[in-house]
C-alpha cells in the first residue's frame, strides 16, 4: 500500500507475484473481441512524452532502493470536443493542452508543482479548472492558457474537479471538501473532518454528485452527505468501526474510504479497505447492508446499473445488485492498486498500477485486452466520441481510438 508519512513524492511498494514484460515501442493490443476475431479493440494513434521545466527532475536513492521510480500519474484528461483538444496535468509540473488527432502542443501552463488533478473545461467561459500539489485550484483560459485566477485550498489536489449548479466541487488531501465560484474562485464554503492518525492510504474518494447532495469518504473510514448549496452535512456514516472493534492491538488497519461512492436506485455503495463494502440509504445514510468480506477495495462504477467494486492485488472486480450486495460475478486478477473503472458500452476499462490497463466484459469478466506499458498506470482513462486517452507513468499520453 501507498503511505501518507512519505510526503511529497508519492511511490509504491507491491510485491512481484507475477512477472508483467515491459512494452516495446508500441503498447500491446492482442486480444479481439469474443465473436468479431478480426477486429481490435483498441487501435494505436499516438504517444507524447511530456517533459519537465524542472532541472534535473532525478531522484537517485528511489532507483537505488526500489529500482522502479516513476513520477506516478494520477490525474485523467478534460475534451474540448468543439476544437479537438484535450487538457491534461502531469507530474512533472504544468497543464498541457493538446491537439486530441496528433499529439501536438497546443500550449502549456508552466508549473513546478505536480498537476495530479483531472481537470474540469467549461465550454461556457472558455476556462479550464485544476488542480496542482501545492494546493492552489487554478482557472485559465482554455484557447491561450492564461491564468485568470488561482485560490489556495490548503492541501494537494489530486482529484476531479467538478462543476454543478454553476458552482465547482473539489476534494483536497487534508479530508477537506470545497465549494468555489467559478466566476471569481471565491470559496463559497468548505468541510473538513480531521485525518486519520497513525497509517493511512495516500489515495481517497472522489466527490460524487447525486441531486442536491456532494457524496465522499475520509481517511477516518467515515462517508458523508453534504449539501451542494450550503456544505451541511445532511449525513455521516462510519464503515470502519466494526473491523476496528474486531482488530487485535498490533493489527495495523486502513481504515480510509477510497472508493468514490457509487449511486443506484437512491443506493450509496462505498467500500472502507478495512471495513468491507457497505450499501447505504441515500436520503439517510442508514446502512442497507455490509459486505465485510470485501476489503481492499480501492475503486467502484455503476455498470448497467450493478455496481462493479475493484480490489487491489489479485483480487480483481466484483460486481454486485447495489439492493442487497449480491455478487452477481467475480473474478480475479491484475497485480497493484486499481482506480475507479470506466465504463464504456458493455465493457470496463480498469487502470492496474502494476499490470496495465484492462479491457474487460462487464457480462462475463473476459479480460479482452491488456495495454502493458512498463510501471502500470494509476490514471484512469479518458474516452469520448471514440478516443482513448490515458497518461502513464514517466509522464506519457497514450492516444487510441475504440472499435
Amino acid at each position: 500500500m501507498i503511505f501518507r508519512h512519505i510526503k511529497p513524492l508519492v511511490f509504491l511498494i507491491v510485491p512481484m507475484l507475477v512477472f508483467v514484460s515491459a512494452c516495446g515501442a508500441a503498447p500491446k493490443q492482442s486480444a479481439k473481441q469474443p465473436g468479431y476475431e478480426n477486429v481490435e479493440l483498441l487501435r494505436f494513434r499516438w504517444k507524447k512524452k511530456l517533459f519537465s521545466n524542472i532541472p534535473d527532475f532525478n531522484i537517485p536513492e528511489f532507483y537505488e532502493e526500489h529500482d522502479r521510480f516513476a513520477p506516478i500519474e494520477t490525474g485523467a484528461a478534460a475534451f474540448d470536443t468543439d476544437v479537438g483538444r484535450i487538457f491534461i496535468g502531469a507530474a512533472i509540473g504544468g497543464l498541457y493542452c493538446l491537439e486530441v488527432a496528433s499529439g501536438k502542443t497546443v500550449w502549456r501552463y508552466e508549473l513546478d508543482d505536480p498537476v495530479g488533478s483531472t481537470p474540469y473545461y467549461d465550454a461556457a467561459r472558455h476556462s479550464v479548472y485544476f488542480g496542482a500539489d501545492d494546493g492552489y485550484l487554478y482557472r485559465v483560459h482554455s484557447r491561450s492558457g492564461r491564468l485568470i485566477w488561482k485560490v489556495d485550498t490548503g492541501a494537494e489536489l489530486r482529484r476531479t474537479v467538478q462543476m454543478h449548479d454553476d458552482t465547482i466541487f473539489v476534494v483536497n488531501d487534508d479530508n477537506t471538501v470545497l465549494a468555489i465560484d467559478p466566476e471569481g474562485g471565491e470559496i463559497v464554503w468548505r468541510f473538513r473532518r480531521d485525518p486519520v492518525e497513525g497509517f493511512s492510504s495516500v489515495g481517497h474518494s472522489d466527490l460524487r454528485i447525486a441531486g442536491n447532495s456532494v457524496l465522499v469518504g475520509f481517511s477516518d473510514g467515515f462517508v458523508a452527505s453534504l449539501d451542494t448549496g450550503t456544505g451541511v452535512v445532511n449525513w455521516l456514516t462510519d464503515l470502519a468501526s466494526d473491523a476496528v472493534a474486531e482488530a487485535g492491538a498490533d493489527d495495523v488497519l486502513l481504515v480510509d474510504v477510497d472508493t468514490t461512492p457509487v449511486v443506484v436506485d437512491n443506493i450509496v455503495v462505498a467500500a472502507s479497505l478495512a471495513g468491507g463494502a457497505y450499501g447505504l440509504d441515500l436520503e439517510t445514510g442508514n446502512v442497507r447492508w455490509i459486505r465485510s468480506d470485501l476489503t481492499k477495495v480501492t475503486g467502484a462504477a455503476n455498470q448497467n446499473g450493478e455496481v462493479v467494486l475493484v480490489r487491489a492485488g489479485d483480487q480483481g472486480l466484483v460486481s454486485l445488485k447495489p439492493q442487497t450486495g449480491a455478487t452477481v460475478l467475480e473474478m480475479h486478477f491484475g497485480l497493484g492498486l486499481k482506480a475507479d473503472p470506466v465504463p464504456y458500452d458493455d465493457l470496463l476499462l480498469v487502470s492496474d498500477s502494476e499490470a496495465g490497463l484492462y479491457m474487460i466484459s462487464s457480462g462475463t469478466g473476459r479480460i479482452l485486452n491488456l495495454l502493458d506499458m512498463d510501471g502500470g498506470f494509476f490514471a484512469r482513462p479518458a474516452q469520448y466520441a471514440g478516443y482513448l486517452v490515458i497518461i502513464g507513468n514517466w509522464s506519457t499520453v497514450l492516444t487510441f481510438s475504440i472499435n
